[in-house]
């Protein structure tokens, strides 16, 4: 840390500095700032927490407010890490340092996480399967700490964190609930932090200028020299600080003018250049040394310098003149400006010659990825020494989930490289990588220019297997489809797996932009050329040519393909499946709406996995995949819960593809149960989200639930809008055909029930599909809509297909819907006794799930069919948040909150937290009254 307001004190702020105040350390001008510091140091007193970014221009002032935090922190146990501009490549370098003061503790934490740690920060060989394990694991340390103590955090120079480790520290400020801890982070901008709570930092005023002025020399300076140098300073406080004390007395009151322009970018060679043009020849080189090998240790800079005699001395003597702070393990420069002056007057040729003599000391194998980056400091032009290092370095950055250092290492990597087949090769690692680390457009950037290089058709189907993903993920399924096929003709002579593996891809690209024939055709194409065995090119083919199939019209035949697809996705092939593929499958099963196959059969044994694995990066789309399935099977409290945690996951990794459809259908599941407030806010969402993936088929399912939600308030002219929008989709590419389907029908019930007529078109439609083979909830809602467009003649038999159907199927939140338009239709007919056994089912039915909303209009029905009736207050359920609900099942069930806690992503203050709250709305005082009352209230509607 390094950024000064302090009166006549310039010290470093870092890792080891006490920040003992004195009577000089003086804020000017930040009192707004303080007064919110000082709010937020409060918090973890009372067991809360909070994050909070503090962004600003170099020298604003930052570190002085977070010194500030740390001298008010008189109660609270202080982690601290500055980012360091050379370790930007060292994956997870910064969050060592922070962590390293609680690292006793590992073992607190479950295996996963810990070992993930362990190996991220060099102590162990294993390596984590998902780059988030890391970031499940420091937020869990950190809690864990807070636990015993409560915590302020404090980063400093934020812009120089490795990715790693700011993708760590962001994840742990969106986590934070009740844990006692408070996470300040100063930075530049905001970055990847962008989400997190922003105090932005401006220029001082002229007034705070010249008491800061005033304080710095004891005297008042001139109103026009504060004027000046405000004005040209840009109200910097540091460079006021520092450019002031090369003034005169003379200037500073005025008698005499101020010497040539002063600026904010060249304070550093006005404060520092005299003191660096001062120095003898051997200070100077240890100066520039010092530069070069910031970071790694005072024992690489004394090795550095006794190459030449006396250099060593020299050491001292920078120290000395104030200009380096040593310490027992390091040396750093008292003032990051300094460095920056010293780098900035050397000139090529010295500044390699500076990392050669550095890399050639660092012999250790420890030193082998900084040594890495000094030879290809070093080099000029290709190396492939050089360019070998680094490969290796990324090898040790990827075994430790440092994906995007080791990107940074692969492209300088392949930037050295002499020849094309290893640009190309080291290019396309470099993309990999990236795309581990979730830099999609890095990632697009290096592919393109491995494809510069490549010759090789494995690799270019390598490059071409990628690029699709990520074009599909950024709503680019034109182009994917494209690349894939391209790939495919690549590989075909050399590779007819590869080729039929991506011309399955290929099939997706095409069925979701909009071509079901061209999607059929490829998928044939790879289902015919792909062996038997092939579990993942099998799954892909068949779920392509049953939804291609049913969108062409020929919908037994597209329902006998999906039916294998599903039993596919409960039976993967031998090996490691492709799990993001295998979710494609599962999902495209679920959305097919009423299939035999319950997709949780499948899933929750994977979520357990995905859970127990530490697997943030799939675990929001598998819970997504559940939570729709339970919304269509009727499990609307557990599938409320899973959509919420699928949506919270996915927006505290970044992972804005599933973070869309999760918030769509979490406000489907809120139409169902009757939040109105909470659906029209995550549809909403959902829909702003669909906007930043620009994947059109993302917006259907919000849209499907505020249709829902309409009608359960009795409102269906304004659910129309909503439906017809579904159906007729943004545009012919995005449409997702069986929320299509499903939704259509509803639009069905919106018309009758505002009286508008039914186009023949559409009674044409419902009529083919009452003559198909489908699935029985399908089939029963079909039914349901034909009798509702029906004359007084053919209901009662529509109606009672559809209960047939039905009965063969768990679907009771459709099923109580029946019997509510069925109950209706019969009210109105004058046939009040049989409409009162079917709404009384209805209430019976949308009371078991916790379907409020449809449970008032089926009590308000079977009133006016001469039963007085009222919707009962609600189960146990109904009162609870959705992660309330999820903590409190988890809880009745006999998870501890330590255990609960590891599942859930979260510390166990705030599981603490919320089962305080879940006690205090359920009336309850122990797990065992908890669970007996979820025995008797919930069972039903999970």
């Amino acid at each position: 840390m390094h950024e000064s307001t302090m009166v006549r004190h310039n010290r470093v702020f870092d890792d080891a500095s006490s920040g003992t105040p004195n009577d000089s350390n003086v804020l000017f001008g930040r009192r707004p700032e303080c007064a919110r510091i000082d709010q937020l140091l409060a918090e973890p007193l009372t067991g809360a927490s909070a994050a909070l970014v503090i962004t600003g221009d170099p020298g604003i002032g930052k570190t002085s407010l977070l010194r500030y935090a740390r001298d008010g922190a008189r109660t609270l146990k202080v982690l601290s890490v500055s980012g360091v501009e050379a370790e930007t490549m060292f994956p997870f370098a910064a969050l060592g340092r922070l962590l390293t003061p609680v690292l006793d503790r590992l073992g607190s934490l479950p295996a996963v996480q810990a070992d993930a740690l362990r190996c991220a920060l060099t102590l162990s060989a294993e390596r984590p399967r998902d780059r988030f394990a890391v970031c499940a694991a420091a937020f869990q340390l950190l809690a864990t700490t807070a636990e015993r103590s409560p915590t302020l955090v404090l980063v400093d120079d934020a812009q120089w964190l490795d990715v790693s480790t700011a993708e760590a520290l962001a994840f742990t400020a969106r986590r934070l609930r009740a844990e006692g801890l408070v996470l300040l982070i100063a930075t530049r901008d905001a970055g990847g932090f962008a989400d997190i709570e922003q105090l932005n930092i401006g220029a001082l005023d002229e007034d705070s200028a010249a008491e800061l002025l005033t304080a710095r020399f004891a005297a008042a300076p001139a109103e026009e020299v504060v004027r000046a140098l405000t004005a040209e300073l840009g109200g910097n406080p540091l460079a006021l600080h520092e450019v002031s004390g090369t003034l005169t007395r003379a200037e500073l009151t005025g008698t005499d003018p101020l010497r040539a322009p002063f600026s904010a970018e060249n304070a550093a060679s006005r404060i520092f250049g005299p003191r660096i043009s001062a120095l003898d020849r051997a200070s100077l080189h240890a100066l520039r040394i010092t530069a070069v090998a910031a970071g790694d240790g005072l024992e690489v800079v004394l090795a550095a310098l006794a190459a030449k005699p006396g250099d060593c001395a020299a050491l001292e003597s920078l120290e000395n003149k104030g200009l380096v702070a040593v310490e027992v393990a390091d040396v750093h420069f008292v003032h990051p400006l300094l460095r920056t002056a010293v780098l900035t007057n050397l000139t090529p040729g010295q500044l390699r010659a500076l990392h050669r003599t550095v890399a050639s000391v660092m012999t250790a194998p420890s030193q082998a990825e900084r040594r890495a980056w000094h030879l290809a400091e070093a080099a000029l032009g290709p190396d492939e020494a050089a360019a070998r290092a680094l490969e290796q370095a990324a090898d040790h950055a990827l075994r430790r989930s440092g994906y995007a250092g080791a990107a940074l290492a692969l492209e300088r990597a392949a930037e050295l490289s002499r020849d094309g087949p290893s640009k190309a090769r080291r290019f396309c690692a470099a993309a990999n990588a990236a795309h581990s680390a979730g830099q999609l457009d890095t990632a697009l950037r290096l592919l393109r220019k491995s494809e510069e290089y490549t010759v090789d058709p494995v690799l270019h189907a390598d490059i071409a297997d990628m690029r699709g993903r990520i074009e599909l993920h950024t709503g680019r399924a034109s182009v994917a489809r494209m690349v894939w096929q391209a790939g495919a003709v690549a590989v075909s002579e050399v590779d007819p797996a590869r080729a039929a593996s991506l011309r399955a891809t290929a099939a997706i690209g095409a069925l979701a932009a909009g071509d079901p024939a061209g999607a059929c055709a490829l998928a044939r194409e790879a289902a015919h050329s792909a062996s038997p065995a092939d579990g993942n090119t099998q799954l892909l083919s068949k779920t392509v040519i049953g939804n291609a199939l049913t969108l062409m019209g020929q919908e037994s035949d597209g329902m006998r393909w999906m039916r294998e697809a599903a039993a596919s996705t409960r039976k993967p092939a031998a090996g490691e499946p492709d799990i993001e593929w295998v979710l494609v499958g599962a999902l495209s099963g679920v959305t097919w709406y009423g299939e035999e196959i319950d997709p949780r059969g499948f899933l929750d044994p994977l979520l357990h996995q995905l859970r127990r694995s530490g697997a943030l990066g799939h675990l929001p789309l598998a819970l997504h995949v559940a939570a729709l399935a339970d919304s269509r099977r009727g499990r609307l409290q557990s599938g409320r819960s899973a959509a919420a945690e699928a949506a919270e996951l996915a927006a505290g990794i970044g992972d804005v593809f599933t973070l869309c459809p999760a918030l769509g259908c979490l406000a489907l599941l809120e139409a169902q149960v009757g939040d109105e407030q909470s659906c029209r806010a995550h549809a909403a969402e959902s829909l702003r989200q669909r906007e930043v993936t620009r994947l059109g088929v993302m917006h259907h399912v919000a849209l499907e639930g505020l249709g829902l939600l309409e009608l359960s308030l009795n409102r269906p002219d304004r659910a129309i809008p909503y439906l017809e929008e579904v159906n007729r989709g943004p545009e012919p590419d995005v449409r997702d055909p069986m929320v299509v389907r499903v939704s259509s029908l509803d639009l069905i019930e919106a018309y009758v029930r505002v009286g508008a007529d039914i186009s023949a078109t559409m009674r044409d439609q419902l009529g083919g599909f009452a003559g198909l083979t489908l699935p029985p909830a399908l089939s029963a809602l079909i039914w349901r809509a034909m009798a509702l467009v029906a004359g007084d003649g053919d209901y009662d038999e529509f109606f009672s297909r559809a209960l047939a159907f039905h009965a063969r199927c768990p679907s009771p939140f459709d099923a109580a819907r029946t019997r509510l338009c069925y109950g209706e239709r019969l009210r109105r007919a004058g046939r009040r006794r049989d409409a009162r056994e079917h709404l009384r089912c209805s209430l019976d039915g949308f009371e078991r799930i916790g379907a409020r909303l449809w449970a008032a209009r089926a009590a308000t029905e079977l009133t006016a069919a001469g039963q007085p009736a009222k919707a009962r207050s609600g189960s146990v359920a109904d009162a609870l948040t959705a992660q309330e609900l999820e903590v409190a099942q988890l809880a009745a069930n006999g998870g501890t909150n330590r255990e609960i806690a590891t599942q859930l992503f979260l510390s166990v203050k705030t599981i603490e937290m919320h089962l305080g709250r879940v006690y205090r709305k359920v009336g309850v005082r122990s797990r065992t009254q908890l669970a007996n009352s979820f025995r008797d209230s919930v069972k039903d509607c999970v």
